[in-house]
């Protein structure tokens, strides 16, 4: 398991992801998305799909200080 973060409109997502049998799922507050790892590197393919899941509105961004 690993965890990614991305900035996007100002605000930054942070959401953890796994790697099973060349699926990659990116787990949000109200949903996961998922994909068959392909040509790009895991980490890329995570935020690929957290960037889904921000548009879906399927995560919330994280408390800045």
């Amino acid at each position: 398991m690993g965890v990614i973060e991305v900035e996007q409109d100002g605000q930054k997502y942070s959401a953890e992801f796994v790697l099973e049998e060349n699926v990659i799922t990116v787990l949000g507050d109200s949903g996961q998305e998922s994909t068959q790892l392909g040509g790009m590197s895991e980490e890329a393919t995570a935020h690929t799909l957290l960037r889904t899941l921000i548009r879906k509105g399927n995560i919330e961004p994280i408390a800045t200080e």
